[in-house]
């Protein structure tokens, strides 16, 4: 039943201007219109349709900030045949509930990439922690100082950030030269910018292949859905008959 009134839709929405006269467009609108009032269990169906579309359509216009912006730490395999993608704050209680299990998922599974979003959106301390993890790849520390971070159980402050930067051997003084950088500043930024494009509003916002889903997820939710995103991926990359 979807499927008549989609295509009649899809007629008058791929048609040029002059293809339909005025009669002619209302009579497709009418039956249209008719079609929905006789068939109003078909809506549900068609919305979900529309929301996939959407959202693939989001994927792929995003796809190369998501998966290759330059800026974020990659872990993990990083030419893995899945990727599960984390929007993240430093003061956010279930991205500290979430680290064992990304942890977990890193260590278990070999052929996965993990892809960190800085996305600080709690408090100011949480952009001042983004900062210092960022400028802390220049060191080569950033998965140190990020897990110690996160582990933390006080209120994270700018001197609790500094503390916990030295105790993974950090240098202080560079790292603190090298949090200027104005491309810090920027990159936060885009990850906003892309959250919101992708409608994620809250922490943690995971992305693994065509799903998104915001909040801390069981251990077993994560596995089921890389294990999906590779069958679907498998599926996409098999010859077409």
């Amino acid at each position: 039943m979807i499927g008549t009134c989609l295509t009649l839709a899809g007629l008058q929405a791929h048609a040029g201007e002059n293809d339909f006269s005025d009669s002619q467009r209302q009579t497709i609108n009418k039956m249209i219109h008719d079609y929905l009032l006789e068939n109003p269990e078909i809506l549900p169906e068609a919305i979900q349709i529309l929301q996939k579309r959407q959202k693939k359509i989001k994927l792929e216009r995003n796809h190369a900030g998501l998966y290759q912006d330059g800026f974020s730490y990659v872990a993990g395999n990083k030419n893995g045949n899945a990727t599960l993608i984390e929007f993240f704050d430093y003061n956010c209680t279930y991205c500290k509930r979430s680290l064992s299990n990304i942890e977990k998922l890193k260590r278990e599974d070999p052929d996965l990439r993990v892809i960190y979003k800085e996305f600080p959106i709690l408090a100011e301390s949480s952009y001042t922690a983004s900062k210092a993890a960022m400028a802390s790849m220049k060191q080569g520390k950033y998965m140190k100082f990020h897990i110690a971070m996160l582990r933390n159980t006080g209120k994270l402050t700018e001197e609790r950030i500094f503390e916990i930067a030295r105790k993974v051997g950090l240098d202080e003084k560079r790292l603190v030269k090298d949090m200027t950088d104005p491309a810090l500043d920027r990159n936060i930024k885009t990850n906003h910018d892309l959250a919101q494009a992708m409608g994620i509003t809250g922490t943690p916002g995971f992305i693994i292949g065509d799903t998104i889903l915001s909040g801390a997820l069981p251990y077993a939710e994560l596995v089921g859905l890389i294990k999906a995103e590779r069958q679907q991926s498998a599926l996409d990359q098999a010859p077409k008959r």
